[in-house]
C-alpha cells in the first residue's frame, strides 16, 4: 500500500493538485461515482477482465488520492484499516436468501 500511496502522491505533486478543485471532496466524490458507474458497466455488460481490473484500479487511485487530498497519512490509514478489518472479522455471516450471504451489521428487512 505504501508504494501505491507514494505513487499517487507523486501524481498529485506532478500535476499540482494542492489547493485546486482536484482536492475538493465534492469533486472527488463525483469522480468516484463516475468510476463506480464504469465498474458497474463492466459487470452488467460482461466486459473483459482487463476492463474490470482497470476500473478497480481507478477506484483505488481515487481512494488513495482522497487520503492525500485530506492529508491523511499512510500510517493513519493503516491503523484505521486494521481496526476495521478486526471489526469485520468478528462479524457473523448471515444467509439472506437461497444462495446469498452477507457479512454486515445491516439488518434491513429481516
Amino acid at each position: 500500500m505504501k508504494e501505491y500511496y507514494e505513487a499517487i502522491k507523486k501524481f498529485h505533486e506532478k500535476f499540482e493538485f494542492k489547493g485546486t478543485n482536484n482536492e475538493d471532496m465534492q469533486f472527488r466524490l463525483n469522480l468516484l461515482i463516475e468510476e463506480l458507474g464504469e465498474l458497474a458497466e463492466c459487470v452488467t455488460k460482461g466486459k473483459s477482465k482487463e476492463d474490470f481490473i482497470e476500473e478497480n484500479v481507478d477506484l483505488l487511485i481515487l481512494t488513495i488520492g482522497n487520503l492525500i487530498s485530506t492529508e491523511i497519512s499512510i500510517e493513519e490509514f493503516d491503523k484505521a484499516f486494521w481496526k476495521k478489518h478486526e471489526k469485520l472479522m468478528n462479524r457473523e455471516k448471515r444467509k439472506i436468501s437461497e444462495n446469498k450471504t452477507r457479512v454486515s451489521e445491516f439488518r434491513g428487512m429481516d
